[in-house]
């Protein structure tokens, strides 16, 4: 088995939260040299940046995994992975169509940038990204899954979480990976909140600005591939994630 340092919550420029300096190439090339073998771009309710940031990974030996982060209905976060761009773009279109009909508050939120392949800016996304898609939980995350996708519920111990907002978690969900944020530790939030002990955690940086990118798990894996991706979310057959102790 290979073990593969991982951040795979990562947000650029195209976020309203992300900081200016959070274009595509930067983002990778301090994941680089963090050491960081796997990324993935999950900017809020889009993934207009993201075929740019694939052509980065590739060019510096970086593997990469389709994503983007989503707020259901009920205002909860959580990270969709897709096993191609083709997939990714098809569950775009489905959240673009699900978005209220407003437009960015640019004075407020912050503006949403998509970058070409010079990392140069290229234009604003105006449509409101900072919002909640019309489809709740359950729905997001069986169309994600009938993409061939996988869901992966965001920072269970902050806001717009599925604890904070339902305050446990469905079994009817069948999710088998959770994450939680850097600044927690696992053994204090399973003590809090033992009915999620049977869930393996996930932990990633969910860097804003450069300075934030870090490993804080690592995937163990046969090979990269989104198959065994999956199986590494899954527990499944040896593969899991592990924590890094920081």
């Amino acid at each position: 088995m290979q073990r593969l340092k991982a951040d795979l919550h990562l947000h650029s420029v195209l976020s309203p939260c992300g900081d200016l300096l959070m274009t595509p190439l930067e983002i990778v090339k301090k994941a680089k040299s963090e050491g960081i073998e796997v990324v993935a771009l999950t900017d809020h309710n889009s993934a207009e940046n993201v075929e740019v940031f694939k052509y980065h990974c590739e060019n510096h030996n970086l593997n990469f995994i389709p994503a983007m982060e989503v707020e259901t209905k009920e205002e909860i976060h959580i990270l969709c992975y897709f096993p191609d761009l083709m997939k990714l773009f098809e569950w775009q279109q489905i959240v673009y169509d699900s978005l209220p009909n407003q437009a960015n508050d640019e004075d407020f939120f912050g503006p949403q940038i998509k970058c070409d392949y010079n990392d140069q800016f290229q234009s604003k996304v105006n449509r409101l990204l900072a919002a909640a898609v019309d489809l709740n939980l359950g729905k997001c995350l069986n169309m994600v899954c009938e993409l061939g996708g996988l869901v992966v519920p965001s920072h269970l111990d902050r806001k717009n979480s599925i604890v904070s907002q339902l305050g446990f978690i469905p079994p009817t969900l069948e999710l088998s990976t959770v994450e939680i944020s850097k600044n927690t530790n696992p053994e204090f939030f399973l003590n809090k909140f033992p009915f999620i002990k049977n869930l393996q955690f996930m932990q990633n940086s969910d860097s804003h600005y450069l300075k934030e990118i870090k490993a804080y798990q690592q995937l163990v894996l046969k090979e990269f591939s989104f198959v065994e991706f999956k199986k590494t979310l899954q527990k499944k057959d040896g593969r899991k994630i592990e924590l890094i102790k920081t």
